[in-house]
């Protein structure tokens, strides 16, 4: 039974159709955009840009006709799956053509950089802006209100947090999307691509400066800059966890209270791996894994 499944599921389109499927579940439940932009990437890593189109286009057609079925959630002005689509296709060729998730990840970096400094030239006060929309979106919620993020002071963090959940799913994707690329096409290694991830240490210096000439303009653009950075590094730290645990030959359990300390304490694991990350630029945790 399941040579039967990997064998129908091998096919571009088919790939398509299932992604466009949960596309269209994406319109009422947006988590379901991660498994259909890793689905199609599976067929650009595999196959290449032509074929992976076809994959593609298939699933963007279904979306429309769920798009046209369904209409959108109140406050959207297109379907989720469209610019996680365009953005992780680039991703998928990055990787297919490096086989490392760093070109990938800085690429995620700079549309989510993209998507800061457009937001605060196209709106010049991201804050109003974002008030507005969540007054809209919630409008027909009953008993929604604003009233608990203006007290905690936290309307000046949804952009950046915007921008960091975007950037978060394009790599959840793109790592979705290799990793059953693996499991139904077996080839190279997941797991210590990941495990080698990490980045230059000009990218942590123009990340400094960048968040410093941000804060130069306002205190919410600097809060942005800094929460793309954070998660760009948070990736990293995290592959550092388990380089460092391969490297040592310790056990995979010893995993269990990092993804603990991420599932109920989300900003505190943030900061935590996103400082690790960093480091690495200086220490090399994982020298022993880049070495074999």
């Amino acid at each position: 039974m399941q040579t039967i499944v990997s064998s129908w599921v091998k096919s571009p389109w088919r790939l398509g159709l299932i992604a466009g499927f949960f596309a269209v579940l994406a319109l009422r439940l947006p988590v379901f955009v991660i498994p259909a932009a890793g689905l199609v990437v599976i067929p650009i890593l595999q196959f290449g840009l032509v074929r992976g189109g076809m994959a593609l286009l298939v699933g963007a057609c279904l979306l429309l006709a769920g798009w046209l079925a369904l209409g959108l959630p109140i406050g959207h002005m297109l379907p989720l799956a469209l610019p996680v689509w365009l953005a992780v296709v680039p991703m998928a060729l990055f990787l297919r053509r490096s086989g490392r998730l760093e070109p990938p990840l800085l690429w995620a970096g700079a549309i989510m950089l993209i998507f800061v400094l457009g937001m605060h030239t196209w709106t010049d006060d991201v804050v109003s802006f974002w008030r507005e929309w969540l007054n809209h979106a919630m409008a027909t919620v009953p008993g929604a209100d604003l009233k608990g993020l203006e007290k905690a002071s936290m309307m000046r963090l949804v952009n950046g947090f915007v921008a960091m959940v975007f950037g978060l799913a394009l790599m959840l994707s793109l790592m979705l999307g290799r990793w059953l690329q693996y499991k139904l096409f077996p080839s190279g290694s997941f797991a210590r691509q990941f495990r080698e991830l990490s980045l230059p240490t000009w990218v942590l210096a123009l990340a400094v400066a960048v968040i410093w000439a941000g804060g130069l303009r306002d205190v919410v653009m600097l809060s942005d800059l800094l929460m793309v950075a954070m998660l760009l590094y948070f990736m990293v730290g995290l592959a550092v966890i388990h380089g460092v645990l391969f490297v040592r030959g310790m056990s995979a359990g010893w995993l269990w209270p990092v993804y603990l300390l991420m599932a109920f304490l989300p900003p505190e694991a943030l900061a935590t791996l996103a400082l690790i990350g960093a480091v690495d630029a200086f220490v090399h945790f994982r020298i022993q894994e880049r070495a074999s």
